[in-house]
């Protein structure tokens, strides 16, 4: 049992979320071929450099299926295996499966309950045999992420003080997807109000055509840009991981309100700090955001006939899904801002939240059960 398991892993924000933050095994993290750069039809397949395969024991994959001679376990976020845009390639279908069926996947890992009910829902609906579905349900387990998690009894004297620092924070690229028009709008909604609340943003503001969530006509986004010079408003372009800590630290809450998201880690590191998440109901946030006890929970965006947000690629450019974007965003922002407004008359409860966000994070996302986790599984994959 004192082996020693050399372990190829991807590089990258998700991976190390979903891997061992300390182990007693050796791993060596390298860069997969990123097919999906080269065309859509081949993002659920990669491969490593066989220099690095070859020096290895094992590979420990996320989200795309490796191509290897060697043992691998598969973690996964939302669906797997990865087929959007190719419903309509059963071959490919059937060889994506073929290498989770085969024994080389030693096991597979869902990041949230979330993600296990789309695997489960896609085998069920699969060409695959009832005995196949069943050895690849054997094989599936869920493990949430993890991160080193600040000690909960540490920074007890800062409540006091945190809870008169207004600062709402939010951190996203995908400037839309993730909530951003919201935040912009919530920030206008406060200054008329005249509520305390400062909203720092930070955010390279992707957002339209490339991103599938997003109405597709660039002026659509225009009302809620200028909202960025409000007073109130801090936008920041980057910020290193050291620095969004930081952030999320010193804020009186974080804010995901998301139309579309498979985890958030962002919000479970705002939790670990102890600040409470303003979140949409969307992905795995439900499972770990509580509304009243460690954040602020919001009804999920949807689309017509759909249980969440799923709009079609070529919908994205009318008229109607632009008001349908735009009313969410409406509704996130003065449900938020009503709830934030709220908290300032019961500064007790806020304090509990804080507490509940921070003890609350150590029992789910600890470093250390996760990383035991792991070397063991290894162990047994070789």
């Amino acid at each position: 049992m004192n082996r020693q398991i050399k372990v190829l892993a991807p590089t990258g924000y998700p991976w190390a979320f979903n891997g061992p933050r300390r182990s007693r095994h050796k791993i060596r993290n390298r860069r997969f071929v990123p097919f999906n750069r080269l065309s859509s039809t081949l993002d659920g397949v990669t491969v490593f450099n066989p220099v690095d395969e070859i020096n290895c024991d094992m590979l420990h994959a996320f989200n795309r299926v490796p191509v290897t001679t060697k043992p691998f376990v598969i973690g996964f976020e939302s669906h797997l295996p990865r087929i959007f845009g190719i419903e309509n390639k059963p071959a490919y279908h059937h060889f994506l499966y073929s290498r989770l069926l085969s024994s080389k996947c030693r096991q597979i890992i869902a990041i949230s309950n979330y993600a296990l009910r789309n695997f489960e829902r896609d085998l069920a609906a699969s060409h695959l045999s009832a005995s196949e579905k069943e050895i690849l349900r054997a094989k599936t387990q869920v493990r949430y992420p993890n991160m080193i998690i600040p000690d909960p009894h540490t920074g007890a004297d800062e409540e006091n003080d945190l809870a008169h620092n207004y600062q709402i924070s939010f951190v996203g690229n995908h400037f839309a997807r993730k909530g951003g028009c919201t935040m912009a709008r919530m920030a206008e909604l406060s200054l008329q109000r005249k509520l305390p609340f400062t909203f720092t943003i930070v955010s390279s503001l992707q957002y339209g055509g490339h991103i599938w969530s997003d109405p597709t006509n660039p002026d659509f986004y225009a009302p809620y840009l200028k909202l960025l010079n409000l007073p109130n408003v801090r936008h920041i372009p980057t910020l290193a991981n050291d620095g969004v800590m930081k952030l999320l630290g010193e804020s009186y809450a974080s804010a995901l309100p998301t139309f579309s998201d498979t985890f958030g880690y962002s919000a479970i590191e705002s939790l670990a700090l102890g600040t409470p998440v303003i979140a949409s109901a969307q992905g795995a946030l439900p499972e770990f955001i509580e509304d009243g006890v460690n954040g602020i929970m919001l009804d999920p965006a949807v689309t017509e006939g759909d249980p969440d947000w799923r709009p079609h690629w070529f919908a994205r450019g009318t008229v109607k899904f632009e008001a349908l974007f735009a009313a969410n965003v409406e509704r996130f922002a003065v449900e938020a801002v009503n709830r934030l407004e709220q908290l300032l008359e019961y500064p007790e409860q806020y304090r509990h939240m804080r507490r509940q966000a921070k003890a609350g994070s150590q029992a789910r996302f600890g470093h250390e059960p996760a990383s035991t986790y792991w070397d063991d599984l290894y162990l047994k994959s070789v």
